[in-house]
């Protein structure tokens, strides 16, 4: 005898009749989880806002740079769920044959993929455009006549950890949170990178340095008393969200593009 595998209650009388209880199928959690990317993504640009200063206080251009790569983030989402609505609409066209709507199909989604790359690699650009723009905007400035003693300063507190990459990281990073000359001049990436490279440190030192310092000039600018530099600092800060809602937005339109759907 077959179990029947349908839960029911009853009896199976007229008084008490039988009453199946048909399991729903669980949902599927990997397409739960595409689905919920788009949320995810736009999550992480909501906390951009929120977290960025946007009034006033930057340059309304480094606004409109800022604003521009915000919005470029999540807008390849809407073209690949377009691209995947059309595909399926060729798929389920009867006046097409077989061949046809699979043909149609797949033409729709190459379609979106191309559309979907060109916009993640201007979005890329107005990303990395932003974030240079706000770097400029937080760092101090150096007056010239500050320049050349500030120089001979640097030199000096950094000549005795030329040969210890702990200690000339270390260094470097304190002066980084400095507002003065010497601070001023380590913010600067090209004169850093000029300088590292002048005292011989290895590329690799050298750019995980320039890295460090750019961090920390970011944050201490967020901290400042300057509310241009604060502004900028903030929002520098804040793309750290972008980057995280870019990550969502490319993970979705590449499971939704994929040709295995």
């Amino acid at each position: 005898m077959t179990e029947n595998t349908n839960q029911y209650t009853g009896a199976g009388t007229e008084g008490d009749p039988l009453t199946f209880n048909v399991r729903t199928p669980a949902p599927d959690p990997v397409k739960e989880a595409i689905a919920s990317l788009p949320d995810i993504a736009r999550h992480h640009e909501a906390a951009f806002r929120s977290a960025a200063d946007l009034s006033a206080n930057l340059p309304a251009d480094l606004r409109e740079i800022v604003s521009e790569a915000s919005n470029a983030i999540t807008a390849p989402i809407g073209m690949a769920a377009q691209a995947r609505v059309k595909a399926e609409e060729f798929r389920a066209n009867v006046t097409l044959y077989p061949e046809g709507r699979e043909f149609m199909a797949s033409e729709a989604i190459k379609a979106g993929a191309d559309k979907v790359s060109e916009s993640f690699a201007s979005a890329d650009v107005r990303l990395k455009v932003a974030e240079a723009s706000l770097y400029e905007a937080a760092r101090p400035s150096i007056s010239a006549d500050a320049a050349m003693p500030a120089r001979a300063d640097l030199q000096m507190m950094t000549q005795r950890h030329i040969d210890n990459p702990t200690g000339l990281a270390n260094t470097l990073k304190n002066l980084a949170q400095r507002g003065d000359a010497v601070g001023a001049l380590v913010a600067d990436s090209t004169y850093l990178g000029d300088f590292l490279d002048a005292q011989g440190v290895e590329r690799e030192l050298r750019d995980a340095i320039l890295t460090t310092v750019r961090a920390e000039v970011v944050k201490t600018a967020a901290q400042s008393g300057d509310a241009k530099r604060a502004a900028a600092g903030k929002t520098s800060l804040a793309l750290a969200e972008l980057k995280r809602a870019r990550a969502a937005a490319a993970s979705y339109t590449r499971h939704t593009l994929s040709s295995k759907r």
